[in-house]
């Protein structure tokens, strides 16, 4: 009897400890994009008034190599429409700067970082997220 206690409150240990790690690097990794996202919007809101999309597709370049690198790890702990809506919302806003729409970019970046912020607040344990 005392075996099978052990063992059960290691299991919940475990999948609280599991749960806390992938929550703070969420977090981190959510925080990170969100304020690449937020620059990109700012520059291209100043690339609109100047003219100047050079600069603005060298950082969507960026953004979008590091998204990359952070959708392989996402793609193991998040749901995969969550991150197919960020990357489409992505891939439509550096069509439209390639483009050279920026202006009609910038919603698009919006939408991205309204989506990274949702996959922080799903991920975390709670209630609500459970039922």
């Amino acid at each position: 009897m005392i075996r099978e206690i052990i063992i059960i409150f290691s299991i919940i240990i475990i999948i609280f400890a599991g749960d806390f790690l992938t929550t703070r690097y969420l977090k981190h990794t959510s925080d990170k994009l969100i304020q690449s996202l937020k620059e990109l919007k700012e520059h291209a809101i100043i690339a609109n008034k100047d003219e100047n999309r050079d600069l603005i597709k060298e950082e969507m370049k960026q953004m979008e190599e590091n998204w990359e690198k952070t959708s392989e790890i996402w793609s193991v702990i998040v749901m995969h429409q969550e991150i197919d809506n960020i990357e489409q919302a992505l891939i439509k806003s550096k069509a439209m700067i390639n483009d050279g729409n920026i202006e009609d970019a910038i919603p698009e970046l919006e939408t991205a970082i309204f989506y990274v912020e949702h996959v922080n607040a799903r991920e975390k344990l709670k209630l609500k997220n459970i039922f």
